[in-house]
């Protein structure tokens, strides 16, 4: 009996969560997703340059953050890391270098497939490397067996479906300078 409340319990917040009803919602441009929140600079910034564009389904702009990304891994500095974490951080870069390559030569929609691989990566960088500002871990239970993301901001908005399922997800976790 305690199981099954449980899981109903999971269930209802995921369901919930994630409606897949219209909800009234504000037109997204650029410039408004992020001026309440200044970009980081760095890897960091072009990652959110690109999740914003996924999310206002703005391919040409995807491409650009991607390309400027593939730039800015290349300049992560990982001397004031300790031993094994600069390894894990140079072992991640490979990947993200592949995942940056695939997304440029992609539409929307299989760049947002690949995002999901080159997000997880994210996730892992940011682990390693830290912040200096708060970055949250989002998270979305209904894109191909969940999906998460990064975000400077605690407003859901999804990259992985765009305006179809807008604020689809939860916070997962929060680093903080």
């Amino acid at each position: 009996m305690k199981k099954n409340l449980v899981l109903f319990f999971a269930f209802a917040v995921f369901w919930t969560a994630c409606e897949n009803k219209p909800k009234p919602q504000m037109p997204i441009d650029q410039s408004t997703e992020v001026s309440a929140v200044e970009l980081p600079e760095g890897w960091l910034g072009s990652y959110m340059r690109l999740k914003d564009a996924l999310v206002t389904e703005e391919n040409e702009t995807a491409v650009a953050a991607a390309k400027q990304f593939l730039e800015k891994i290349q300049q992560i500095d990982t001397k004031g890391l300790e031993a094994e974490a600069s390894k894990a951080v140079q072992d991640l870069i490979p990947g993200i270098n592949y995942d940056l390559n695939q997304i440029i030569t992609l539409e929307t929609k299989e760049q947002r497939i690949v995002f999901k691989a080159l997000s997880e990566k994210a996730v892992q960088l940011m682990g390693l490397m830290g912040t200096t500002t708060t970055v949250y871990k989002q998270f979305c239970p209904m894109y191909a067996g969940g999906a998460a993301w990064l975000s400077l901001k605690k407003e859901i908005r999804n990259p992985f479906y765009g305006d179809k399922m807008l604020t689809c997800g939860v916070i997962q976790e929060t680093f903080t300078p």
